[in-house]
């Protein structure tokens, strides 16, 4: 099922969270077997030995049209952030490609509080959504074949944290400690969709 039409829509992102919700419609319908949730869109998955095709349509489209917005049930974080001020830093061009001082910068990136659209690309990657606009960043031409974990980044429309190293087209900002995903946890993603951060500037990175 695809609702992407048009720019991002939170009210959207929310019904698809509750379709997509462990326990949720979309688990209890026949033959279904994975739901990727991506940022206004979901892929489904299915068995078609098991699952009837019109039938399935018909009950996610119904699914769809009795959905309820899933809103106010995620946790808050707190993200610190160690921004990078250094001379010739990412975030110094950052500033000078937006017209505004590394200051400002900083200031409009931890004054929003962003929403977990959805977890991919790689695990514990959570897309987040609430950039203020002025900050929006093209993704380099060229990626970089490894940009660090804990990279704080902007790309496009979009702010994030890198979970591990990886390579990225995304621009650094700066550093934080909080670990994105480990394996060895019982929740391996530290977020979740529905969940909601806000970054807070502590300190410079070295």
């Amino acid at each position: 099922m695809d609702v992407s039409e048009g720019s991002f829509d939170l009210r959207t992102q929310q019904h698809l969270w509750f379709l997509t919700a462990k326990g949720g419609p979309v688990e209890r319908l026949r033959g279904v077997r994975n739901a990727v949730l991506g940022i206004n869109n979901v892929l489904f998955a299915f068995d078609p030995l098991i699952a009837d095709l019109p039938e399935l349509q018909n009950s996610l489209e119904d699914a769809w049209s009795r959905s309820a917005p899933h809103e106010g049930t995620g946790r808050v974080l707190e993200v610190p952030v160690a921004y990078d001020t250094s001379p010739g830093s990412e975030l110094e061009g950052i500033a000078r490609h937006v017209r505004l001082s590394i200051d400002e910068v900083i200031r409009l990136h931890t004054s929003e509080e962003y929403h977990v659209a959805c977890i991919g690309s790689v695990p514990g990657f959570a897309y987040l959504v609430g950039l203020p606009p002025r900050l929006a960043v093209p993704r380099r031409q060229t990626p970089r074949a490894r940009v660090p974990k804990g990279s704080v980044a902007i790309g496009g429309a979009q702010t994030g944290v890198i979970p591990t190293d990886m390579p990225s087209g995304w621009h650094m900002l700066g550093m934080t400690e909080l670990d994105m995903f480990d394996s060895l946890r019982a929740e391996p993603c530290l977020l979740a969709p529905g969940d909601r951060i806000r970054f807070s500037a502590r300190g410079a990175a070295s």
